[in-house]
């Protein structure tokens, strides 16, 4: 064959896969079958990829199967492994990775339930005071913005490194609660294995924690798209009907469900001070319905 058609025929193949490439998001698979609240970042990936295609073309999410930290899945974005991962945001990886800063659930991820296993439950009806839970344990994330945050606050923790350990780990009485999301924590108990746990709604821990999804700061046109999706489902009403209607945040609705619980309110020394905590579009609060 002609040289100069093989050279053409090679370009004409990298040209087709590094098109292909671009066409694609690869995020992180769910750690766990506990890790049920994975499938809400995911659906609304896709649904902003989907709400910006007229801008930037097709493009499918990806799983890729591994099990890792936190901290290793954002350091994945820089090594181009992973294009996307959300996480807690902080100073720190504000500063490192490429931040969409609004918040996926409404701010609601440091709106936080324990769970715990039911023969306790007399154990936190009897609390009444945040001095009393700081003295049990709870199992948080080793590398969570979250277990900074309780450390800071007084309250005693066991750092865990993997997420398919911690609902093991309360099962097994190695702590006393795990610390959970409002909008995490009903989709989760569904889990088979996770039966004999319950959240217990008359108490809630609260601090300012949004969840972002993460880029690396490299990837500019990913960011804007991100940005540009997620401010139109904003704009549109479609991320609040979107939180209210997906199976897996839908449970924790009507929220003045927690009118009545006894809030202890946390100081989150992570969060960066340009954070737009007082933007009610973004941020709800317990009075949200």
């Amino acid at each position: 064959m002609n040289p100069f058609k093989i050279i053409a025929l090679i370009w004409a193949v990298f040209t087709i896969e590094s098109a292909s490439a671009n066409q694609v998001v690869r995020i992180e698979s769910a750690q766990s079958d506990d890790n049920v609240s994975h499938v809400y970042y995911q659906d609304l990936l896709v649904k902003i990829l989907q709400n910006t295609e007229a801008e930037y073309g097709p493009m499918k999410v990806e799983t890729f199967d591994m099990n890792v930290s936190q901290s290793r899945g954002l350091q994945l974005l820089d090594s181009d492994v992973l294009d996307v991962f959300w996480a807690g945001t902080s100073q720190v990886r504000e500063q490192q990775y490429g931040a969409i800063p609004i918040p996926l659930v409404g701010g609601l991820l440091g709106l936080r339930v324990p769970v715990i296993r039911q023969q306790n439950l007399a154990l936190f009806e009897s609390i009444t005071e945040a001095e009393q839970l700081k003295k049990l344990k709870a199992c948080q994330g080793s590398q969570w913005p979250d277990s900074d945050i309780l450390d800071h606050n007084g309250y005693t923790l066991e750092r865990v490194i993997s997420f398919n350990l911690m609902y093991s780990m309360l099962r097994q009485g190695r702590c006393d609660y795990f610390p959970r999301g409002v909008n995490e924590v009903y989709a989760e108990l569904t889990a088979p294995n996770n039966q004999s746990l319950i959240a217990y709604e008359g108490l809630l821990l609260h601090y300012p924690l949004p969840i972002y999804y993460f880029v690396n700061k490299r990837n500019t046109e990913l960011h804007q798209r991100l940005t540009l999706g997620l401010t139109r489902l904003v704009e549109q009403g479609e991320l609040k009907a979107f939180i209210l209607q997906h199976p897996t945040t839908k449970d924790m609705f009507p929220l003045s469900r927690f009118n009545q619980s006894r809030i202890f309110e946390l100081t989150n020394p992570t969060l960066p001070e340009h954070t737009p905590v007082d933007n009610r579009q973004l941020w709800w609060g317990i009075e949200s319905q």
